[in-house]
């Protein structure tokens, strides 16, 4: 084709970054599929009945989402608020408190739910003893470390301005300020406290990241690649 004449070199590269582009779409169009499948079945455990937390804890991944009964009493020296965080357009925070199930084992994280602003200072942290109570919520995979993850109070955060289960190094900054470990699971409650607050309700698994829509930048990048790759030859014939 006279007016088409694309040099060997940008050819070659070309075809690499097409294919290398196009390959990581259908990747991501592949992981939107497990993703979308992995969801339904997580959702689809929401409405099991409950089980007990330990049964839960010999398979955390199996059981992620499922409705779990666990009785011991709150850490509220250790309680973390984590936030600002918007419920409804109003701002307040959520509230993170281990549970000791036995004076000896791990504690058991629990989300006891989203607080407003005004009361905030009613749920800081102090030293109080509190009676057993009776938790029901989904189990959420707490992502703590090999070790044993008991860390020091010595310097203690009472707020965080996030916090996600299955993030490593947040999960971590939460475990070196607690002076025992935590469960590899922990359960967001779905009951209110006294009052209606905090304000619980379960919650639903969500894809964090957005598969489609990356599979859609990694084709119109090859497909802008494929035209780069045009122009150049019709230049390369027009200057001939």
């Amino acid at each position: 084709m006279s007016g088409f004449r694309p040099a060997r070199g940008p050819s070659v590269i070309t075809l690499v970054a097409v294919l290398a582009f196009t390959s990581l779409g259908v990747w991501q169009l592949r992981r939107h599929v497990w993703r979308t499948a992995d969801l339904a079945e997580k959702s689809a455990r929401i409405d099991l009945p409950a089980v007990a937390l330990p049964d839960a804890l010999r398979d955390p991944r199996a059981h992620a989402f499922r409705r779990v009964v666990v009785r011991g009493r709150f850490e509220l020296a250790d309680t973390v608020l984590v936030g600002p965080v918007s419920h409804h357009h109003q701002l307040g925070a959520r509230v993170l408190t281990p549970l000791r199930v036995d004076d000896d084992g791990p504690r058991v994280l629990v989300d006891r739910g989203w607080i407003p602003e005004r009361a905030v200072a009613d749920f800081l942290p102090r030293d109080e003893e509190t009676p057993a109570v009776d938790v029901t919520g989904l189990a959420l995979e707490l992502a703590v470390g090999g070790d044993d993850g008991a860390g020091s109070r010595a310097s203690r955060h009472t707020h965080f301005p996030r916090f996600h289960p299955d993030r490593p190094g947040l999960v971590g900054k939460l475990t070196d300020q607690l002076p025992y470990a935590l469960a590899p699971m922990m359960v967001q409650s779905i009951e209110p406290g006294p009052g209606g607050v905090p304000f619980a309700e379960p919650a639903r698994p969500v894809s964090p990241v957005d598969h489609r829509a990356y599979a859609l930048i990694w084709f119109a990048v090859a497909a802008l690649s494929l035209f780069a790759w045009i122009e150049y030859g019709r230049r390369c014939a027009r200057e001939e």
